[in-house]
């Protein structure tokens, strides 16, 4: 396997290279069959750098809405000022839930792998907005919008605006910085059970995101997934968006380049 090593001797340097030149053709490949035109944007970084190996995303550094990615540091905020997460009941539509039927009564590690929305609705409602603005600053995130709502923070409103490769090594410094088990945990379980089960296979931590577009756009929404892989010690962070479908149909491409990664003898994890 080749993998990029974040210091070290020229040979290091090269095989990184090696590793980011043969990464970049797999997952083009992947991108570029998407059809009846390609829709697929993606980002690959070293987790434990935030080097960008690779890039099929050509505005990455501009700031667009992310939807539910933002989620896990919003919880990270709230987690600054309580000692534990609370249960919440989700009644659906009435309540501003993506399933219409609801989720009923769950706790932080099942709402982050189902990305329920009532539930972080009412977990923002209880976090304070200087802890979303240091967790956003700790983070390199841009901060919120000036007096921001549960539903801006949480992405149900498209107002919170951040950039791709913002937002891709946000996840890294996630992955490498002490954080709430329980939050890992939800990630772990929402490529198991949750919104990205399509990754379940894949040795993967995951979020999705469902968000409005706002430019070139195919449909009212695009969506986006975060992968951390391998789920134990993650070294890579791969950042995928497709225009005019859902997070969880994203987090299917996501999975079919991953695989691509490994049949190409890229990675073997």
């Amino acid at each position: 396997m080749f993998f990029l090593l974040s210091a070290g001797s020229t040979a290091r340097a090269q095989s990184g290279t090696l590793f980011a030149q043969s990464a970049g053709v797999v997952l083009s490949r992947v991108s570029a069959s998407d059809r009846p035109r390609p829709r697929i944007s993606w980002l690959l970084l070293d987790v434990h750098s935030g080097q960008l190996l690779a890039s099929g995303w050509p505005d990455a550094e501009e700031p667009i809405p992310m939807g539910s990615l933002t989620k896990p540091f919003v919880a990270l905020a709230y987690s600054r000022t309580h000692r534990d997460f609370p249960s919440y009941t989700c009644a659906g539509t009435a309540t501003r839930c993506w399933l219409p039927r609801g989720h009923g009564t769950l706790d932080f590690q099942h709402a982050l792998a189902f990305s329920c929305n009532s539930y972080f609705l009412q977990l923002a409602a209880q976090t304070s907005a200087t802890s979303v603005d240091e967790v956003a600053r700790e983070y390199g995130l841009p901060q919120p919008p000036t007096s921001a709502t549960p539903q801006q923070w949480i992405g149900l409103d498209p107002s919170w605006r951040i950039s791709p490769l913002s937002v891709g090594r946000a996840y890294a410094r996630l992955a490498t910085q002490p954080a709430p088990a329980v939050i890992i945990k939800g990630l772990q379980d929402a490529a198991f059970t949750g919104t990205a089960k399509v990754l379940a296979a894949e040795n993967a931590l995951a979020k999705t995101g469902t968000a409005h577009c706002i430019r070139d756009c195919v449909s009212t929404g695009d969506g986006f997934v975060a992968v951390l892989t391998p789920r134990e010690n993650p070294r890579l962070l791969l950042l995928v968006r497709q225009r005019g479908t859902t997070g969880a149909a994203t987090a299917a491409t996501a999975a079919r380049m991953l695989r691509a990664l490994r049949d190409d003898h890229v990675i073997d994890y």
